[in-house]
């Protein structure tokens, strides 16, 4: 979903997930007249040790005014990423996308890649954002 929505202290990584969609979008119209299918699959959080490797690259201790926000953002995505769906739940998406012959484009992947992207969609940029600020323990 990082690249439909973005959360605090991403911005390396959903800067580059965006990319992701806006190539594949594009994509999907330039190869479709060749008979090749784009796929996006979308996950959620996934048991994996994600979080542990690639969140601590956010964590420069030399920028003491974001330490007290990113312990708190940092805690509460441990948090997200232990309910996550586990692998094999996402490998079975992959596997639909690649084929069950449709045209559509985005694959959500976990029950709460379908509920975040849901919420999204439902929710105009003020709502979401302070739901957003709300879980990650950010003041307005």
């Amino acid at each position: 979903v990082g690249g439909r929505m973005a959360f605090p202290f991403g911005s390396l990584y959903h800067g580059s997930k965006y990319a992701v969609e806006g190539v594949s979008e594009a994509l999907q119209y330039e190869l479709a007249p060749l008979g090749i299918k784009v796929r996006v699959v979308e996950p959620g959080a996934i048991l994996t040790d994600f979080s542990g490797r690639s969140l601590q690259m956010s964590n420069d201790a030399a920028v003491t005014e974001y330490q007290s926000l990113l312990q708190s953002v940092l805690e509460a995505y441990g948090e997200y990423m232990s309910a996550g769906s586990e692998p094999e739940k996402i490998a079975e998406v992959i596997f639909d996308a690649a084929t069950d012959g449709s045209t559509r484009l985005r694959y959500a992947a976990g029950g709460d890649a379908v509920e975040m992207l849901a919420g999204r969609a439902a929710a105009d940029d003020d709502k979401f954002f302070a739901s957003i600020k709300s879980q990650f323990g950010i003041a307005s």
